[in-house]
């Protein structure tokens, strides 16, 4: 379906509440989705999906492509910036969208990186993340100076905390779970949760993350239920985001590559 068509999507975001706001006072954040909603709400992570698709993964040799492990920092490199570009192109239909944040979700998200790292340490041991392995790349290899190192971290820390928050939380919050409930799903307000869109919520945790599955669907979860009670698309991003730097700032610590 064409993104862009009027059939499909409307012009501008029709607001769910009447309630009149003072004059001069920013309105809450409740348009039910962005104008060009296939376009803002599937672009970026489909960019970054097919972007990855080219990296090597972990103990790979060389893929599909011929691309091994010393190729890695250059082709994530180019999927971060291609991916800033896709969430560039949508960004004025997506901003007037997010709302403001709330305080709470990012001490939240902060939070469940405890249970993330132990539930995925549980599901390794017990042989379970064999099948699809993380990339796993550990920057300071021999072949990377120290220099090369420390860029290629920061480039990593821009997909973790920027990029990957944002295109993950604009396709499954912001389209999966509400065309589930609707096709038409620029009618269905943020945050509202069914059974079917939980179980698509499920579903897509435990297909894009099989090494940590159980993790995912908990946290996957609880995140929905972040959406649910503030219906602010920004919370979701922002738990998300500070969930994955709590998590890279763990990993780099730790050298525990595995987990990214």
């Amino acid at each position: 379906m064409d993104a862009e068509s009027p059939m499909s999507s409307p012009s501008s975001p029709t607001p769910s509440s009447s309630s009149p706001t003072e004059e001069g006072a920013t309105p809450p954040a409740v348009d039910n989705g962005p104008s060009r909603p296939f376009l803002a709400c599937l672009l970026p992570l489909v960019v970054f999906l097919l972007c990855g698709s080219l990296e090597p993964s972990a103990g790979e040799p060389a893929n599909w492509l011929g691309f091994g492990e010393g190729d890695y920092p250059l082709l994530y490199t180019a999927r971060v910036a291609v991916s800033l570009l896709a969430l560039a192109i949508v960004a004025r239909d997506v901003l007037p969208w997010l709302g403001r944040p709330t305080w709470w979700p990012p001490l939240l998200g902060v939070a469940l990186v405890i249970p993330w790292i132990v539930l995925a340490a549980l599901q390794r041991e017990a042989g379970w993340a064999a099948m699809a392995p993380r990339a796993g790349f550990d920057p300071f290899r021999p072949f990377l100076s120290e220099a090369g190192s420390w860029a290629f971290l920061a480039v990593r820390f821009t997909g973790l905390v920027l990029v990957v928050p944002i295109a993950e939380e604009l396709f499954l919050r912001g389209f999966l779970m509400r065309y589930v409930i609707d096709e038409e799903f620029w009618k269905v307000r943020f945050g509202m949760l069914t059974a079917s869109s939980m179980i698509a919520c499920t579903v897509y945790a435990v297909l894009t993350h099989p090494g940590e599955a159980i993790a995912a669907a908990g946290w996957f979860g609880i995140v929905s239920g972040v959406a649910a009670a503030t219906r602010r698309p920004i919370d979701a991003i922002t738990t998300h985001a500070a969930t994955n730097l709590a998590l890279g700032i763990y990993v780099v610590s730790t050298g525990a590559w595995w987990l990214w």
